[in-house]
Formats: structure tokens, C-alpha cells, sequence
């Protein structure tokens, strides 16, 4: 499976389960509070954005069309999920905070590696 492939499977997995399961991911993610119902409004939304980036980056595969726009979109995404981590650091667990980091920096910077390749 090439590179690309697997980043959007990534991106389709964690995202069905962030929309199958959210209290389980929200609280993953940012500790107790993650949990709560409100919480899980928007970590149902992370996943809805997730699995739309996913097809949809698997549909310019299969199709021989552009992945481009859905990698640009992507590292949008999780970079602005760094920003919402940068602006609740002093209220997230400190184990909360890195692996906020961690998953989201990780994920930007194998976008915008793949974007560079694509």
C-alpha cells in the first residue's frame, strides 16, 4: 500500500472511532473532560472531518485525480489542532498535552511530507 494510502486509512480509522466512540477518544485525548457530553460534540465532529479527509483522499487515489487539495486541507486541520492544544495547554493533563502534540504534529508533518513528494 503506498504512503499516501495508509495516512488516509489512518486518518478514516481514527475518525470512525472518534464519531463510534467519543467518550473513549475525548477522554484519549484530553483527560476526564473529554468525556463529558458537550465534549463529545466536538470530538464527533473531529471525527466526521477525519473520515471526509480520508474518502476523500482515497477518492483522488482511485480516481487518478488530485490529492493535493486534501493534504493541503489536512495539514490545515491538524495544525489548527495544534493551535486548540497551544490555547488549553495550562487546563490539559500535562500527559494530555504531549500526546495532543505528538498526534497532531505528527500527523501535519506526514501531510506536508506527502504534500512536498505529491
Amino acid at each position: 500500500m503506498k504512503p499516501i494510502a495508509v495516512y488516509a486509512v489512518g486518518r478514516l480509522v481514527f475518525g470512525i472511532a472518534a464519531l463510534a466512540a467519543p467518550a473513549p477518544s475525548g477522554r484519549l485525548m484530553a483527560g476526564d473532560g473529554g468525556a463529558e457530553p458537550h465534549a463529545q460534540a466536538f470530538v464527533r465532529g473531529m471525527g466526521g472531518r477525519e473520515i471526509g479527509l480520508g474518502i476523500g483522499i482515497l477518492g483522488a487515489l482511485r480516481s487518478g485525480g488530485s490529492v493535493r487539495p486534501w493534504l493541503v486541507a489536512g495539514v490545515l486541520a491538524d495544525s489548527g489542532d495544534l493551535a486548540g492544544i497551544a490555547g488549553s495547554w495550562r487546563t490539559l493533563p500535562p500527559e494530555k498535552r504531549w500526546f495532543g502534540v505528538g498526534t497532531a504534529g505528527a500527523a501535519a508533518a506526514m501531510g506536508a511530507a506527502l504534500l512536498a513528494m505529491s
